[in-house]
């Protein structure tokens, strides 16, 4: 990329952190006398709460589609990936301190109040502490030591010049935090002071909040896997050992029991009526060929088929056309029309996937490849009038988290590999079909799943667990990746932890992006931008240096080698064993 892409990202940022959403989108508050009454105080929660997923159009626009989805190796660019696709301007469009600001606000608040109505506002408290340590593993996981612990602080202490925490002790703050919330929130009693539907989450139920509570603690620990396995144990004996009143697992492991950011039924999605153009991506031609294999379900949710129906083909070759070498008759559907394309820059001239549409004797074009749904992700757009759903974490997440771990001998006693796979595999699928209907994308009916589709592919030797299959830790972390297309923070950080896909994998292979025959590296990191403002300086330099990091490098390479503490000895794209 140029300079020009650059400073255009920067400006990009820069107006979407200085935009302030002040619309009401939400409903009126409920009337217990046990809720809060000072709507200032729970209006701060409902606009963090907003604030956590409502700013997601760089996300998407940028750092999901450009980055993420193309380094787990799900998509590739319709027009072939560039050769400088690896390199990387600043992370963006991650809300951490605007719902810091609020969040800190109401501690501050309830912490002024007096004792006797203070105690009565502790779950209340509790809850601001989860949306943030969210989006602080999101932020962290590719920048690394950050502002945190005495972040937005200047109101209260005057600090203009607050320390970078490092990972680990960023970790270990919000793991505490999360346990402390925990505490409190399965301790709530009815006096608890609540913000009703303020809180557009979960409505005030302690008990889910608390399993949010507990399931990101299991993202946490995932993460300690290379760095230090023997705390990530322990913290995995920790995570399973509480339990919710019935004596299940505190967890989410339904799906009525999901995070679901979902304001209401007008809320536009992602960039307000702005396009994210994720449409310009494709499948990558060894997951399609895995996912058409296998007639994985929601490779039809997440794409739309390309235009070669057989109709079309018989029109494009009477116009004397070359079809593609990949076609063939009679075509199947969905199936024939999801072939997705190599990934190599090397590649992107082959014209089989990237040559010019093809068209008829009366010029009408017909695309090669499909693309991403873009309606799936932003319902509304395009005059659409489907209903956004973004799960921040879910069941199907949960449990395959919870096959892995238990596959690997991480944890034992709460069942077996098996049964959290299969669990994970179908509320997966469920959910894609539960979110594609809300959404009303095109063709819903047969895009949707069919009868008997879960089962049949749960039955498919690429997916199907196998007792004492060494394969089974493949098949799960593929799960995972595939699960997490619409939440790529986390889908990429499975691939860095676990280097899958792999390359010369059977069931689904890495693609090396070659450029010119040298295998490019992918960044495991972004930028670290020296500061505009130089009040902080000396910090920013200090933990600069400590983790080895060049400032200003934005090189696919450089990227790669100066990692993330917890990233540092992963093993790198596609070399998973």
């Amino acid at each position: 990329m140029n300079k020009k892409v650059y400073k255009l990202f920067g400006s990009i940022v820069l107006l979407a952190l200085l935009m302030v959403n002040c619309t009401d989108k939400f409903a009126e508050l409920n009337k217990d006398p046990r809720e809060v009454n000072d709507p200032d105080l729970s209006h701060l929660l409902t606009n963090a709460l907003y604030n956590s997923a409502g700013d997601e159009y760089l996300q998407w626009f940028y750092n999901n589609s450009v980055y993420f989805w193309r380094f787990a190796q799900l998509t590739t660019a319709r027009g072939g990936n560039a050769p400088d696709f690896n390199n990387t301007a600043a992370l963006g469009g991650v809300p951490l301190i605007r719902v810091m600001i609020d969040m800190k606000e109401i501690r501050y608040r309830i912490d002024q109040m007096p004792e006797d109505q203070k105690k009565n506002y502790q779950a209340f408290k509790a809850i601001t502490y989860i949306p943030q340590v969210q989006l602080g593993l999101r932020a962290t996981d590719w920048q690394g030591s950050m502002v945190y612990s005495e972040a937005v602080n200047a109101r209260y202490s005057g600090n203009l010049t607050p320390k970078y925490d490092t990972q680990e002790e960023l970790f270990t703050q919000w793991l505490a935090e999360l346990k402390d919330a925990i505490t409190v929130l399965l301790a709530a009693d009815n006096a608890q002071v609540r913000p009703g539907n303020q809180d557009f989450i979960y409505r005030s139920n302690w008990l889910s909040w608390a399993r949010y509570a507990n399931s990101l603690r299991l993202r946490i620990a995932a993460r300690y896997e290379i760095t230090n396995p023997t705390l990530m144990k322990q913290l995995l004996a920790e995570i399973v050992s509480l339990k919710d009143p019935q004596g299940n697992l505190l967890l989410i492991t339904e799906a009525s029991q999901n995070a679901v950011w979902a304001p209401g039924v007008n809320e536009l999605g992602p960039g307000g009526t702005n396009t994210l153009w994720i449409e310009n991506y494709g499948p990558s031609k060894n997951f399609s060929a895995f996912a058409r294999k296998n007639q994985d379900p929601r490779l039809k949710i997440f794409f739309r088929m390309n235009d070669l129906s057989e109709a079309n083909l018989t029109l494009i070759q009477a116009a004397g056309q070359t079809l593609p070498k990949w076609v063939k008759f009679p075509v199947v559907e969905p199936w024939d029309r999801l072939v997705g394309a190599p990934v190599a820059p090397d590649s992107s001239g082959v014209t089989d996937y990237y040559g010019a549409a093809l068209r008829d004797a009366d010029n009408r074009t017909y695309a090669r490849l499909p693309y991403v749904d873009f309606n799936l992700i932003k319902p509304k757009q395009n005059g659409r009038n489907g209903e956004y759903m973004n799960v921040l974490m879910g069941a199907a997440e949960v449990s395959l988290y919870l096959a892995e771990f238990v596959e690997k001998g991480h944890v034992t006693g709460i069942g077996t590999a098996k049964s959290w796979y299969e669990k994970g595999v179908r509320l997966s699928l469920e959910q894609y079909n539960l979110r594609a209907q809300r959404a009303q994308i095109v063709d819903f009916a047969t895009r949707g799943i069919q009868a008997g589709e879960i089962d049949a592919y749960l039955a498919k030797d690429d997916v199907k667990y196998v007792d004492g299959d060494p394969k089974n830790k493949e098949k799960i972390i593929l799960q995972q990746i595939i699960h997490l297309f619409d939440n790529p923070y986390e889908g990429i950080a499975v691939a860095r932890r676990t280097g899958f896909p792999k390359k010369g994998s059977t069931i689904w292979a890495w693609e090396p992006y070659l450029s010119s025959g040298t295998e490019l590296k992918l960044p495991r990191r972004f930028p670290w931008n020296r500061p505009s403002i130089e009040t902080n300086q000396p910090n920013f330099e200090a933990a600069l240096n400590a983790q080895g990091f060049t400032v200003n490098a934005f090189e696919g390479t450089v990227l790669n080698s100066q990692r993330v503490w917890w990233d540092k000895n992963a093993p790198d794209y596609g070399n998973g064993q």
